[in-house]
């Protein structure tokens, strides 16, 4: 036994460690399979995300600076009203206006404003009280987190099962009818991407509400896939 080998185990004994735990861990395994199998469907884009934004431009950096702010305080304090609405306000910048000569003539600014709700008729109601002042940046669709969970935790089931028929599937051409799962992983895919419907819609009228936009949020695929390796034994798994 080597000098690293018995301060290995020397350093397991003070841990407090069986040494079966890690002769097991590093036995060599045989009739080992990898196998993989998964389960998807289709799932509802029950929430709405709406980017707005407002956008000044003019001579006096301060005058359209403060035009800006005046638009954000009046959708926010609009917004606010509605308590089925998530928001935040998002980017913000300001950059010259240059003429023929590359002379500073004016200055232009955007700022912009992300609403997010399950209530989509309700959202699409105030995104035409908010088309008054600001304009449709993006909106997109994707699940809400309480749609992604539960068909996650469905298709976990449904992949499981899935991985155990095809162990029995090739457990019947195995001299070996025992098994043991050795390891195992499961990847949901993470969040499906969302749907983009809608860009850089026109601006309303500033004199009057717009109409609700026309929305159709449809659905997302959501892929669940478990990957593990299987042993097969002669005697029963313990």
């Amino acid at each position: 036994m080597t000098k690293q080998h018995l301060a290995l185990l020397l350093f397991i004994s003070n841990m407090g460690l069986p040494l079966s735990a890690v002769a097991h861990d590093t036995e060599t395994l045989f009739n080992t399979v990898n196998l993989q199998a998964q389960a998807e469907r289709e799932i509802p884009n029950d929430q709405m995300m709406v980017m707005l934004v407002t956008e000044h431009d003019g001579s006096d950096a301060a005058k359209v600076a403060r035009l800006i702010n005046l638009d954000m305080t009046w959708a926010l304090e609009l917004t606010k009203k509605h308590a089925f609405a998530k928001y935040q306000t998002r980017g913000y910048q300001t950059w010259p206006v240059y003429d023929e000569d590359q002379e500073i003539s004016g200055w232009h600014a955007v700022q912009e404003v992300e609403i997010t709700s399950v209530n989509m008729e309700g959202l699409s109601e105030l995104i035409g009280k908010l088309q008054e002042k600001l304009q449709i940046r993006q909106m997109s669709f994707s699940p809400s987190d309480t749609t992604r969970r539960q068909s996650e935790d469905q298709l976990i089931e449904e992949a499981m099962q899935a991985f155990r028929d095809r162990i029995e599937i090739v457990k019947k051409k195995m001299d070996e009818k025992n098994y043991r799962i050795v390891n195992l992983t499961i990847n949901t895919g993470g969040s499906p991407l969302p749907m983009y419907y809608e860009r850089a819609m026109a601006k309303a009228p500033a004199t009057a509400m717009a109409p609700p936009p026309a929305v159709q949020a449809g659905t997302s695929r959501l892929v669940v896939t478990v990957d593990g390796r299987v042993q097969f034994i002669q005697d029963s798994p313990e």
